[in-house]
Protein backbone atom coordinates (compact mmCIF):
# COMPACT_ATOMS: atom_id res chain seq x y z
CA UNK A 1 0.00 0.00 0.00
CA UNK A 2 2.73 2.67 0.74
CA UNK A 3 4.69 1.55 -2.41
CA UNK A 4 1.50 2.57 -4.02
CA UNK A 5 1.26 5.58 -2.66
CA UNK A 6 4.37 6.76 -3.44
CA UNK A 7 4.19 5.43 -6.34
CA UNK A 8 1.22 7.85 -6.78
CA UNK A 9 2.99 10.67 -5.36
CA UNK A 10 6.02 10.43 -7.29
CA UNK A 11 3.35 11.27 -10.54
CA UNK A 12 1.84 13.76 -9.04
CA UNK A 13 4.79 15.51 -8.79
CA UNK A 14 6.35 14.66 -11.37
CA UNK A 15 3.11 15.87 -13.74
CA UNK A 16 2.85 19.17 -11.21
CA UNK A 17 6.73 19.96 -13.13
CA UNK A 18 6.24 19.28 -16.62
CA UNK A 19 2.61 21.53 -15.75
CA UNK A 20 5.11 23.70 -14.51
CA UNK A 21 7.71 23.97 -17.14
CA UNK A 22 4.79 24.10 -20.11
CA UNK A 23 2.89 27.23 -18.18
CA UNK A 24 6.53 28.69 -18.16
CA UNK A 25 7.28 28.30 -22.00
CA UNK A 26 3.75 29.35 -22.50
CA UNK A 27 3.82 32.63 -20.52
CA UNK A 28 7.37 33.58 -22.26
CA UNK A 29 5.69 32.62 -26.05
CA UNK A 30 3.45 34.85 -24.58
CA UNK A 31 5.43 38.14 -23.70
CA UNK A 32 8.01 37.63 -26.21
CA UNK A 33 5.21 37.60 -29.21
CA UNK A 34 3.63 40.54 -26.96
CA UNK A 35 6.74 42.84 -26.78
CA UNK A 36 7.13 42.05 -30.97
CA UNK A 37 3.34 42.82 -31.49
CA UNK A 38 4.00 45.64 -29.80
CA UNK A 39 7.54 46.87 -31.48
CA UNK A 40 5.88 46.23 -35.02
CA UNK A 41 2.60 48.68 -33.66
CA UNK A 42 5.05 51.46 -33.06
CA UNK A 43 6.81 50.61 -36.61
CA UNK A 44 3.94 50.76 -38.78
CA UNK A 45 2.39 53.26 -37.09
CA UNK A 46 2.56 57.02 -39.10
CA UNK A 47 -0.65 58.36 -38.36
CA UNK A 48 0.97 60.66 -35.72
CA UNK A 49 3.69 61.11 -33.63
CA UNK A 50 3.89 59.88 -29.60
CA UNK A 51 5.86 62.15 -27.78
CA UNK A 52 5.94 63.15 -24.03
CA UNK A 53 4.81 66.62 -23.10
CA UNK A 54 6.98 67.78 -20.45
CA UNK A 55 9.71 64.70 -21.33
CA UNK A 56 10.22 64.76 -24.97
CA UNK A 57 12.14 67.87 -26.09
CA UNK A 58 11.83 69.60 -29.63
CA UNK A 59 9.44 69.70 -32.32
CA UNK A 60 7.16 67.38 -33.83
CA UNK A 61 5.46 67.88 -37.30
CA UNK A 62 2.99 65.11 -38.76
CA UNK A 63 0.07 64.97 -40.62
CA UNK A 64 -3.52 63.02 -39.76
CA UNK A 65 -6.12 61.56 -41.63
CA UNK A 66 -7.60 64.30 -42.45
CA UNK A 67 -4.74 66.14 -43.79
CA UNK A 68 -4.26 68.43 -40.95
CA UNK A 69 -0.86 69.10 -40.62
CA UNK A 70 0.10 69.45 -36.98
CA UNK A 71 3.32 71.27 -35.18
CA UNK A 72 3.98 70.28 -31.50
CA UNK A 73 6.62 71.66 -29.56
CA UNK A 74 7.98 70.46 -26.23
CA UNK A 75 10.28 70.96 -23.39
CA UNK A 76 11.45 68.97 -20.74
CA UNK A 77 9.98 71.34 -17.77
CA UNK A 78 12.53 74.37 -17.98
CA UNK A 79 12.31 78.14 -19.72
CA UNK A 80 12.68 77.51 -23.48
CA UNK A 81 11.99 79.73 -26.55
CA UNK A 82 10.40 78.25 -29.59
CA UNK A 83 9.64 80.52 -32.85
CA UNK A 84 9.09 79.88 -36.35
CA UNK A 85 7.48 80.56 -39.05
CA UNK A 86 5.85 78.51 -41.88
CA UNK A 87 5.27 79.39 -45.37
CA UNK A 88 3.42 78.05 -48.49
CA UNK A 89 2.77 78.59 -52.34
CA UNK A 90 -1.22 78.09 -51.81
CA UNK A 91 -2.89 79.00 -48.67
CA UNK A 92 -3.52 78.47 -45.02
CA UNK A 93 -6.82 77.70 -44.57
CA UNK A 94 -8.81 76.85 -40.56
CA UNK A 95 -6.48 76.51 -38.16
CA UNK A 96 -6.17 75.96 -34.14
CA UNK A 97 -3.79 77.28 -31.38
CA UNK A 98 -3.59 74.59 -28.28
CA UNK A 99 -1.99 75.49 -25.39
CA UNK A 100 -1.11 78.70 -26.10
CA UNK A 101 -0.68 81.56 -23.64
CA UNK A 102 -1.50 85.44 -23.51
CA UNK A 103 2.36 85.96 -23.41
CA UNK A 104 2.97 83.81 -26.40
CA UNK A 105 2.63 85.40 -30.13
CA UNK A 106 1.02 84.49 -33.46
CA UNK A 107 0.68 85.77 -36.88
CA UNK A 108 -0.80 85.27 -40.14
CA UNK A 109 -0.35 87.15 -43.58
CA UNK A 110 -3.38 89.08 -45.42
CA UNK A 111 -2.67 86.85 -48.31
CA UNK A 112 -2.66 83.51 -45.68
CA UNK A 113 0.01 82.21 -47.63
CA UNK A 114 2.14 82.57 -44.87
CA UNK A 115 2.07 82.53 -40.55
CA UNK A 116 4.57 82.70 -37.82
CA UNK A 117 4.60 82.31 -33.77
CA UNK A 118 6.94 83.09 -30.92
CA UNK A 119 6.05 80.55 -27.69
CA UNK A 120 7.74 80.65 -24.36
CA UNK A 121 7.72 77.02 -22.45
CA UNK A 122 8.63 76.75 -18.78
CA UNK A 123 8.26 74.06 -16.36
CA UNK A 124 4.55 74.22 -15.68
CA UNK A 125 3.85 75.29 -19.53
CA UNK A 126 5.95 72.53 -21.31
CA UNK A 127 3.74 72.17 -24.72
CA UNK A 128 2.43 74.26 -27.47
CA UNK A 129 0.47 73.05 -30.61
CA UNK A 130 -0.14 74.30 -34.15
CA UNK A 131 -2.98 72.79 -36.47
CA UNK A 132 -3.67 73.97 -39.50
CA UNK A 133 -4.96 72.69 -43.25
CA UNK A 134 -2.86 73.65 -46.27
CA UNK A 135 -5.00 74.23 -49.16
CA UNK A 136 -3.59 74.32 -52.96
CA UNK A 137 -0.29 73.76 -51.92
CA UNK A 138 2.63 71.57 -53.64
CA UNK A 139 5.33 72.81 -50.68
CA UNK A 140 5.40 73.99 -47.32
CA UNK A 141 7.91 75.39 -46.14
CA UNK A 142 9.12 75.66 -42.43
CA UNK A 143 11.72 77.99 -40.45
CA UNK A 144 11.83 76.51 -36.69
CA UNK A 145 13.97 77.26 -33.79
CA UNK A 146 14.56 76.70 -30.17
CA UNK A 147 16.25 79.27 -28.29
CA UNK A 148 16.80 81.33 -31.66
CA UNK A 149 19.23 78.89 -33.13
CA UNK A 150 18.35 75.96 -35.86
CA UNK A 151 18.48 72.49 -33.50
CA UNK A 152 17.86 69.93 -36.70
CA UNK A 153 18.16 67.14 -34.48
CA UNK A 154 15.24 68.00 -32.31
CA UNK A 155 12.85 69.07 -35.11
CA UNK A 156 11.33 65.54 -35.87
CA UNK A 157 9.22 64.85 -39.38
CA UNK A 158 6.28 62.05 -39.23
CA UNK A 159 5.93 59.37 -36.91
CA UNK A 160 9.85 57.66 -37.60
CA UNK A 161 10.87 61.17 -36.65
CA UNK A 162 13.16 62.14 -39.14
CA UNK A 163 15.27 65.14 -39.13
CA UNK A 164 15.83 67.85 -41.86
CA UNK A 165 19.20 68.67 -43.59
CA UNK A 166 18.92 72.65 -43.54
CA UNK A 167 17.34 74.88 -40.83
CA UNK A 168 14.58 76.42 -43.35
CA UNK A 169 13.11 73.08 -45.22
CA UNK A 170 10.49 72.13 -47.34
CA UNK A 171 7.92 69.39 -47.63
CA UNK A 172 6.05 68.50 -50.84
CA UNK A 173 2.70 67.89 -50.86
CA UNK A 174 1.91 63.91 -50.17
CA UNK A 175 5.24 63.98 -48.14
CA UNK A 176 3.73 61.81 -45.22
CA UNK A 177 2.36 59.79 -47.40
CA UNK A 178 5.50 58.57 -49.14
CA UNK A 179 7.21 57.95 -45.79
CA UNK A 180 4.34 55.35 -44.94
CA UNK A 181 5.30 53.87 -48.12
CA UNK A 182 8.89 53.54 -47.86
CA UNK A 183 10.19 50.53 -46.75
CA UNK A 184 10.64 49.85 -43.12
CA UNK A 185 14.83 49.91 -43.22
CA UNK A 186 14.32 53.28 -44.92
CA UNK A 187 13.32 54.92 -41.91
CA UNK A 188 14.47 56.58 -39.35
CA UNK A 189 15.56 56.13 -36.81
CA UNK A 190 16.45 52.15 -38.17
CA UNK A 191 18.05 53.99 -41.08
CA UNK A 192 20.50 55.63 -39.09
CA UNK A 193 20.73 52.41 -37.17
CA UNK A 194 21.41 50.19 -40.40
CA UNK A 195 23.90 52.83 -41.66
CA UNK A 196 26.24 52.53 -38.97
CA UNK A 197 25.90 48.82 -39.54
CA UNK A 198 26.99 48.65 -42.91
CA UNK A 199 29.82 50.73 -42.38
CA UNK A 200 31.84 47.47 -41.85
CA UNK A 201 29.77 44.56 -42.91
CA UNK A 202 32.44 41.86 -42.34
CA UNK A 203 32.47 43.19 -38.55
CA UNK A 204 28.28 42.81 -38.42
CA UNK A 205 28.18 39.93 -39.20
CA UNK A 206 30.92 38.42 -37.30
CA UNK A 207 29.34 40.06 -33.78
CA UNK A 208 25.88 38.38 -35.30
CA UNK A 209 27.32 35.08 -35.49
CA UNK A 210 29.15 35.54 -32.07
CA UNK A 211 26.01 36.57 -30.18
CA UNK A 212 23.99 34.30 -32.00
CA UNK A 213 26.05 31.58 -31.09
CA UNK A 214 26.26 32.44 -27.63
CA UNK A 215 22.27 32.65 -27.03
CA UNK A 216 21.99 29.34 -28.87
CA UNK A 217 24.88 27.89 -26.51
CA UNK A 218 22.63 29.13 -23.49
CA UNK A 219 19.04 27.43 -24.74
CA UNK A 220 21.20 24.50 -25.53
CA UNK A 221 22.17 24.29 -22.03
CA UNK A 222 18.86 25.52 -20.39
CA UNK A 223 16.02 23.77 -22.71
CA UNK A 224 17.65 20.90 -25.15
CA UNK A 225 20.31 19.05 -23.03
CA UNK A 226 17.66 16.52 -21.93
CA UNK A 227 15.25 16.55 -24.88
CA UNK A 228 15.80 13.75 -27.08
CA UNK A 229 15.66 15.29 -30.74
CA UNK A 230 18.78 17.22 -29.36
CA UNK A 231 21.35 17.18 -31.99
CA UNK A 232 17.99 18.27 -35.00
CA UNK A 233 16.88 21.20 -32.66
CA UNK A 234 20.67 22.25 -32.33
CA UNK A 235 21.06 22.24 -36.21
CA UNK A 236 17.64 24.06 -36.44
CA UNK A 237 18.95 26.81 -34.34
CA UNK A 238 22.52 27.48 -35.91
CA UNK A 239 20.14 27.14 -39.24
CA UNK A 240 18.07 29.95 -38.61
CA UNK A 241 20.76 31.85 -37.10
CA UNK A 242 22.56 31.38 -40.46
CA UNK A 243 19.48 32.57 -42.34
CA UNK A 244 18.93 35.46 -40.23
CA UNK A 245 22.25 36.65 -40.92
CA UNK A 246 22.11 36.49 -44.48
CA UNK A 247 18.91 38.08 -44.74
CA UNK A 248 20.66 41.03 -42.63
CA UNK A 249 23.47 40.78 -44.98
CA UNK A 250 21.70 41.39 -47.78
CA UNK A 251 19.62 44.02 -46.57
CA UNK A 252 23.26 45.97 -45.73
CA UNK A 253 24.43 45.66 -48.86
CA UNK A 254 21.32 47.20 -49.96
CA UNK A 255 21.98 50.37 -48.25
CA UNK A 256 25.75 50.39 -49.35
Amino acid sequence: MINKINRINKIINRDKKAAGKKITRAAAVFFAVAIIAVLLFCLVSCSGVAFVPGASFGYFIWEDKDSNIHIAWSVDRKDTNFEGRITTDGAIGAYELVGFEDSDKFEISQAKDSMGFDANLSEDDFSDELIFKAEGYSYIEFELKINDAYDLSRTNLGAFLNSPDQGVFRIDKGYFDKISDMPIYTKHPLSGFLYKLAKDIRFTVFYLFVFGAIAIEIIRITALRKNKKYNWYLFLCYGVLILLIFIVYILLKRIT
